[in-house]
Parts: structure tokens; sequence; C-alpha cells
């Protein structure tokens, strides 16, 4: 029976840790990091009840209680913070995983050694101490993310001398608290957690600038292996292995930061000559020859240059936008989402350039890209992309510094000298919007911003991107007229008139919109067509989608009115007298070849009859097959407006010529 029960618990010990893993496996795609989130968090709850079931509780209306608390703070903090308080928050997170580990090594430590064998006692005291210095350097990394202390590297004197005095003090401590007598053992604890916080405020108090993204992850490390430490004390399997699997990704992470920085972790922590460290960043404007005073950060924008950098962007073929902190605390991510949609649906090579220390957190960039609802396919990281920059017309910066500094691989000493650069320099032509050109988070001053290609655009970047945005709408020919069908631009402006003259509008969705999360920008469109006084529905086939009432659930919502949601036989005698079908992100339900054709697998399925409206507009990712694998037939139609692409993405293009023309 024991032994039943011990394979019982080990099996579901396995599960737990097998479901743990698969979370963390899915943050490899941004588009599933959501689900890898929640599944890891089931994870751990699922962790925590097979402790408290196997263990019972003394007390458990305080247990109860704490997890209510508990809940309840994180849900209220995670409702009130922004993206650009992320990293100080994840830093946040880290200190209170340090909290937890130092509070059960203490407990289990204060029992008394008469209950713990040695190798347990030894990993009480490594918790103890790695939970404390986790706290204290967490919560210096929280201070300088969020600005409420200095973000440059604060240099002690004889710094790296006091990190390993008090990392001795702390392991003579340890050592000495083993042998020592019961009662004074108490005593040894509270200096070792001193000196732990000590060591951790020393440690990280000198980290700035780019390297503190290898901080964070780091810090995440700690707190991995300070919980891996208190479940071996305490013998519990799960606490190791997830503790275990929180500190390998942490070790990892760091080394892809510590490889993005060009340095060893051990360089990170203990630069070179220390003394020279201050002076490379108070004095770096006068050791790089050439530079100008810096402009007043409120600086307009000058007409001419904005002008410029217009003309720039609507003549360029090939464009890489390279996102920084300043968009982030600019919230300009969607702004800039919006003018790479208005880019990409006038024909250009548009990518994304993402350095691995972008931000003030590893993924700051993507994460933020991510919730404006960005193309995954447009992300490229720094080595990829790299080598594209000699053929790029035209590199738009935004809120980006020291990852596109040139400093940084042509002046030896600074605090980013040998860091890997985004070669931004390399273009073309380079806009950098900006709010002011002062140096970055390293302090080292940018020689990119006088280069004979640059052009600044100074000030908030939501604010300039939006206006490059409204600047390209009321030049873009596509809009004032041209008339050929096969170009981009053509193609748009025929869509433009279309819609204009429209009196009936039917909107057929499909998977495709599922797919894009494209409904909102879809209802969006929908209410301008309404507003310019069309007369709009949506037209719903059956079987669109994945399941039952699929089409229904995503226009449910993004809040449509139900009584616009036509079902196909009532729809189908109305497509004669349409004006326009916007079709979003479907295939087999408006496929003439299921009435046309015998033999297929679609053949004679009912069908939206789209092919009788006067002007067809196809809003699909490519023009191949849909599910079924029948080519469709009403992508060749004469009536037949084809723009292909994300469904997100060609809805928010039409918003913005629509709003431009009207």
């Amino acid at each position: 029976m024991t032994e039943t029960y011990s394979a019982m618990n080990l099996f579901a010990d396995f599960c737990v840790i097998a479901i743990l893993i698969l979370g963390i496996w899915l943050f490899r795609w941004p588009h599933r990091a959501k689900f890898g989130n929640l599944t890891a968090a089931f994870a751990l709850a699922c962790a925590a009840g097979l402790v408290l079931y196997r263990n019972g509780t003394l007390y458990p209306n305080i247990v109860l209680l704490s997890l209510v608390a508990g809940s309840a703070a994180g849900f209220w903090v995670a409702k009130r913070i922004t993206m650009i308080q992320i990293p100080a928050m994840v830093a946040f997170q880290h200190g209170a995983g340090g909290i937890a580990a130092f509070c059960l090594s203490l407990a289990e430590l204060m029992r008394g050694s008469q209950h713990l064998g040695m190798m347990n006692e030894i990993s009480g005291l490594l918790g103890l101490a790695i939970g404390s210095l986790t706290f204290s350097g967490s919560m210096i990394a929280g201070g300088k993310l969020s600005n409420k202390l200095g973000q440059t590297p604060k240099i002690l004197w004889k710094h790296t001398w006091l990190v390993m005095i008090t990392l001795a003090c702390i392991i003579a401590l340890m050592i000495t608290s083993l042998y020592a007598p019961t009662g004074s053992r108490i005593l040894f604890y509270i200096l070792i957690i001193l000196m732990s916080v000590l060591f951790g405020v020393i440690f990280s108090i000198r980290i700035g600038g780019a390297d503190m993204p290898v901080l964070i992850s780091f810090l995440n490390a700690t707190a991995g292996i300070a919980a891996a430490f208190c479940g071996m004390i305490i013998e519990n399997k799960l606490l190791i292995s997830c503790g275990a699997t929180v500190a390998a990704s942490g070790s990892i992470l760091t080394h892809v930061m510590c490889k993005g920085m060009n340095r060893s972790l051990f360089r990170v922590f203990v630069p070179v000559n220390e003394s020279r460290l201050k002076p490379a960043i108070k004095n770096e404007q006068k050791r790089v020859a050439g530079f100008v005073e810096t402009k007043d950060p409120h600086h307009p924008i000058e007409k001419n240059n904005f002008q410029t950098a217009v003309e720039f962007a609507r003549k360029a073929n090939k464009i890489i936008i390279v996102p920084g902190y300043g968009m982030a605390v600019a919230q300009a991510q969607f702004d800039v989402i919006n003018f790479s949609n208005k880019l990409l649906s006038m024909g250009k090579d548009v990518k994304f350039a993402i350095h691995p220390v972008a931000g003030r957190m590893p993924g700051h960039m993507n994460v933020l890209l991510a919730e404006a609802g960005v193309d995954y396919d447009l992300l490229e990281e720094m080595d990829a992309i790299n080598p594209e920059f000699k053929a790029t017309d035209l590199s738009l910066i935004i809120g980006a510094c020291d990852v596109v500094n040139p400093a940084a691989i042509e002046v030896d000493g600074s605090p980013i000298s040998g860091m890997p650069i985004l070669l931004t320099h390399e273009s073309k032509h380079v806009v950098c919007c900006n709010l002011d050109d002062k140096p970055g988070y390293s302090g080292v001053k940018n020689p990119l911003y006088e280069n004979s290609n640059t052009i600044l655009l100074l000030g908030n970047a939501k604010d300039t991107v939006g206006q490059l945005v409204e600047a390209l709408l009321e030049t873009s020919p596509a809009i004032e007229g041209s008339s050929n069908q096969d170009t981009p631009k053509g193609l748009l402006n025929s869509a433009i008139i279309a819609l204009s003259s429209a009196k009936k509008v039917i909107v057929i969705p499909g998977y495709g919109m599922a797919l894009a999360q494209a409904q909102f920008k879809v209802v969006e469109l929908a209410s301008i067509l309404e507003s310019m006084g069309a007369q709009v529905k949506f037209a719903i086939h059956p079987v669109a989608g994945r399941m039952p009432g699929h089409m229904n659930v995503l226009l449910a919502e993004a809040e449509v009115d139900y009584d616009k949601l036509c079902e196909m036989d009532d729809i189908n005698p109305e497509f004669s007298q349409t004006d326009v079908v916007l079709v979003f992100g479907a295939c087999d339900v408006v496929n003439p070849s299921a009435i046309d054709i015998q033999g297929t697998p679609i053949s004679g399925m009912p069908i939206l009859m789209a092919h009788d409206a006067k002007s067809i507009i196809i809003c699909n990712f490519d023009e191949k097959p849909g599910y079924s694998g029948v080519a469709n037939t009403l992508y060749n139609n004469p009536k037949t407006i084809m723009m292909l692409g994300d469904a997100a993405s060609t809805a928010n293009v039409l918003i913005g010529a629509l709003k431009a023309k009207n």
C-alpha cells in the first residue's frame, strides 16, 4: 500500500513538472506565450495544492486568508501596471521570491538541527543567503528601472574588494553557524541575512545602462536557486524541480543577454578598470570627437526635416524599424504598428529589428509589439537582420539609442564598448524619432545623430509617428487617384472608391479573421462605412471557422450589433442587390466551385453568394485554397479586388484610407 501511494505521488509530481515544462516550451512562440504563461501558472497552482494536500495545515483559515489576500493584491497590481512598468515589476517579483525563500529557510533552521541532516542544513543556509541577496538586489534593480534610484552605475571605493569581503563574511558565518551551539545560532542567521542583503546592494548597485537586462535575468536565476535549496531543506521534490527549472531558464537567458552585450557574466558584474568608468560616463562627450551640444528636449520637429523624412519613407522600398525603450515610454507601439501597416499597404518590404538587450528586460520589445498586434514574421533578431542594413533604403529608429550607437564598436573604454549593435548607420537613410539627442541609458553619446544620412525628428515618439502616418496618407498616390489594379496602390485605390460609393455592404468573416484577431478592426471598419451612409450587414455561414458559432462569438467579443448578423439562408437573396462584399479570411464558404464543379470535397455545399455582388474585396492572407484544398474561382472574378496580407493589417489600412478620404 505504501509503495503504491509513493508511486502515485511520484506520478503526480512528474505530471506537474511536465505541465510546467510545457508552459515554458510554449514561450518559444509569441502567439502561444500567453497560453504558455497560463499553463505554467496552472502547474504551480497544482504544485501548491499537492503540497497542502500531502502535508495538511494546522491553521487552514490563515492559509485561505493569505491566498485570498495575495491573489487580490496580485490582481490589483496586474490590472494597473503599464507596459513601461513591467521591468520594474519583474524585478520586484524576483525580490518577492527571494523573501519567500529566506523566510522558509529561516523557519526550518529555527526548528533546530536535530530534525535536519547536514545536507538539509547547508541547503537551508544557502537558501537563507541567496534569498536575502536576491531580495535586496531585486529592490535595487526595481528602483533603478522605475527611476526611483539613479540609473547610472554607482561605483564605490574599492568596489570589487567590498563585494569579495562581504561574500567571504557570508561564507564564514555560514560555516560557523553549522558548529555553533543551538541557542546562539539565531544570531548567526540574522548576521547572514544582514550581510547577504548588504551583498545584494553592493553587488547590484554598480550595474546600470545596457547591462540591466543581464541583472534582471541573473536575479531570475538566483530566485530559482533559492527556491530549489528551500525544496532541499524540506525535502520537497516539486519545489526542487520547479526552482531548478527557473534557475536553468534564468541562466540560459543570462547567457543570451551576455552574448548580446559581447562580454562574459564576470565582466558585467566586475568591470575592468572601474576607476575609469566614472569619467567614461561623465566625459563621453569630450572623449568622442565631432559631437555637438545636446538640443532642447522639447525641440519641435523641424518642418524641412519632417518633410524630407516623409519623402524618404514614401520612396523607400526596403524599410527596417528599430524599436527601443523610448517607444515604451511614449506608449507608441500601436502607432508604430499602424505606420508599418501603412507602409506594407504601399507595397514596401518592412521588418522590425530587435536587439536582445533593447528596453529594460529581456524580450521587452517583443512584448510591446505583440501587445500592438504585430505580425510575428516581421520580427528579426540582431544577428539575422544586421547583414540587411547595407541594402536598406530607410532605417526608422523609434526611441532607441544605445542599441544603435556606433560608439560601441568605434570607441574604447565606454560602458558599451564591444557591445554588438544594430548596424542602422549602414542604411541609405536613417530617421530617428527620439525624444531628444541626449545619451541613452549607458550615458554614452551617440555619433549616429551627427551622420549626414541621419534625420532627427525630436519629440514624443507617439506624436511623431502619428504625424508620419497622416503625412503618408495625405501624399499616398493610392488615395489621390492611381488606377493601376496590378499594384498594391492601385488595389487600395479601387477598394476605397468602391467602398466610398457603396450604399449596401455585406461583410463575410472567416477563420482567417480569427487567426489575425481582426474582429475589432473589422467592426471598426463597418462602423466607419455606416457613418458614411452605407447599410452594413454581416453574413454568417454555419460552418465558418472551426466550431459552430465561431464567427458569432468573435463578433460578439467585438461588440457588434446582433441585429446585423444574418444567417446564410436569410442573406443569400440580398447579394445581387449589394454594392460591395468584404471578405475577411474566408475561402471555402464563398467558393463558387462548391456549386460549379463536381467531385471536390466541397461539391454541393451551400455557400454565401458573394460572387453575385457588384464588387468583391477579398482581405485574405493569401490566395491559396482554403481548408478543403479546393482552389477558389472567386479570386479570378473580374469584379474581385484582392488585398492580400494579414486581415487585421488590411482592415487597418482600409480604415486609415477611408478616414483620410473623408
